[in-house]
């Protein structure tokens, strides 16, 4: 695929070599095998979680491959996972805190897991020399809503070769989604889009990005095809920020996630997508929808609905869009759905169907 966005993609994949050095990105393509890690988070404290693989040219599934190439279960919470331009496989886990690193292909164990410097990690950027990982810590607040705040959040840096821990950077409240642009690492936290300097690890303050119109944290990131960054802030949309200047360049009132406020984008860097699930006083699912947002006019519109959707990703080698009827007591429902809205396929996958890695 030659499309901009997919070398876009590609490039912040195996993302610059600016981290050490001053090299401009080059259109170094990853060759894709129209495979898909889909990550069962579980339901939490009860090790249910586990590892789907999917197969987009035939749209057949296989379930609980980790325990299957490994003779164990994966015995965490899966948070979210990351796929290495070597494709490795890290997959974030939360009780107990631990990144297992595993072929992606495969699903068969590597090496060790990493353990050392984490503290309920939450979702991590790998580049072709390190991994990025958001923590929350342990140490919480209980905010005027009830709900804890976890107010020393930090970034871990990892040797992407040795695994070994180079260095933790604070960076404020309820640190969740990540991007690394040319030098500059973005961290979505509740007092906005922190910025930090990756140049040779230095991880340095660059500033703190935040609109006037919106109330809330910020939960994810994406880039769009004119090299925006959108951030998701639950309490009121969308918001695009221009990667140089760190300004707020545009605010889109769309239907997001309060608990995940999980966003991802078309490899075109089109459109973007997020979800948001209706629940009862009960706290039952009562109904859920996948939003579009065109980046350019930012125009919002429908895509699929369902009952009770918790994630979505893009595939790069199809633009079909990946969601789940998702349930935490018994196996969740994958749906693929192609770019116009028509349910491609389905298939049954685990326990809390959230998070899709396309390799």
């Amino acid at each position: 695929m030659k499309t901009r966005g997919f070398k876009l993609f590609v490039c912040l994949l195996v993302a610059i070599s600016l981290v050490a050095c001053s090299k401009e990105i080059t259109d170094q393509v990853i060759p894709m095998d129209q495979k898909v890690i889909v990550i069962n988070q579980g339901n939490f404290t009860e090790h249910s979680a586990s590892i789907s693989l999917y197969d987009e040219a035939n749209g057949s599934i296989q379930n609980r491959v980790y325990e299957q190439a490994n003779g164990v279960a994966i015995g965490a919470t899966v948070i979210s996972g990351a796929v290495a331009p070597n494709k490795q496989a890290l997959i974030i886990c939360n009780y107990p805190d631990k990144i297992e690193v595993v072929d992606s292909r495969t699903a068969k164990i590597v090496t060790d897991p990493i353990t050392e410097g984490l503290a309920s990690p939450r979702a991590a950027v790998v580049t072709d020399r390190r991994i990025y990982v958001t923590n929350w810590d342990y140490d919480y607040i209980v905010g005027s809503d009830g709900f804890w705040r976890y107010p020393n959040s930090y970034v871990a840096v990892y040797d992407l070769q040795t695994k070994q821990l180079i260095k933790k950077v604070l960076v404020g409240t309820d640190a969740e989604g990540l991007l690394l642009y040319g030098s500059s690492l973005f961290v979505a936290t509740r007092e906005g889009v922190k910025v930090l300097d990756a140049t040779a690890d230095n991880m340095s303050t660059k500033g703190l990005i935040r609109s006037a119109d919106v109330s809330g944290a910020a939960k994810h990131l994406v880039i769009d095809n004119n090299l925006m960054l959108w951030a998701s802030f639950p309490d009121k949309g969308i918001v695009q920020i221009n990667p140089n200047s760190l300004a707020v360049t545009k605010v889109v009132e769309v239907p997001v996630d309060g608990m995940d406020g999980y966003i991802s984008s078309d490899f075109k860097g089109e459109k973007i997508y997020t979800y948001h699930t209706v629940f009862n006083a009960s706290y039952m699912a009562e109904s859920s929808s996948i939003y579009a947002v065109e980046t350019s006019s930012g125009s919002v519109s429908t895509l699929f609905s369902g009952t009770y959707f918790y994630g979505v990703g893009v595939s790069p080698s199809t633009d079909n869009i990946f969601t789940a009827e998702v349930s935490f007591t018994s196996n969740s429902l994958m749906k693929v759905v192609s770019p116009t809205g028509e349910l491609v396929s389905s298939a049954v996958a685990g326990v809390g169907t959230c998070r899709y890695l396309f390799f």
